[in-house]
């Protein structure tokens, strides 16, 4: 079970680790940047599942990291091993992606994809 202590260094690591302030991070949640750092502290509990998706929002993270952090859904085993297909990634607008910190807008999946389809290898089926 994940504590509220762990959690906060996990979202404070994440954080950290992009670059991104306490106030960026809250503000492109959706959050107060005074809540955010009270989880980030250990002095809140490990929020309700909206309130994690507005933190993944702001993290740049996928829900389904979120929730691992917050030890709501643990990782599968076999969850590492198994290949990602970029396309499906590309195509599911729940999906927080980014590069470089930057939340990818529709346009930009949608040019990622064309690119990645004209590639020679993607004609070929697996």
């Amino acid at each position: 079970m994940v504590t509220k202590e762990q959690f906060g260094v996990a979202i404070k690591k994440v954080r950290e680790d992009k670059h991104f302030t306490v106030r960026q991070t809250a503000l492109q949640g959706g959050l107060s940047p005074a809540y955010l750092s009270q989880i980030e502290n250990g002095n809140k509990n490990i929020p309700k599942v909206e309130t994690l998706y507005r933190i993944a929002k702001g993290l740049r993270i996928t829900k389904s990291d979120i929730l691992n952090m917050s030890g709501i859904a643990p990782l599968k085993a076999d969850q590492k091993s198994r290949p990602i297909d970029l396309g499906q990634q590309l195509e599911d607008d729940d999906l927080l992606l980014s590069f470089e910190g930057k939340e990818l807008s529709p346009e930009y999946r949608h040019a990622i994809l064309s690119i990645l389809k004209t590639l020679p290898d993607a004609k070929k089926e697996p």
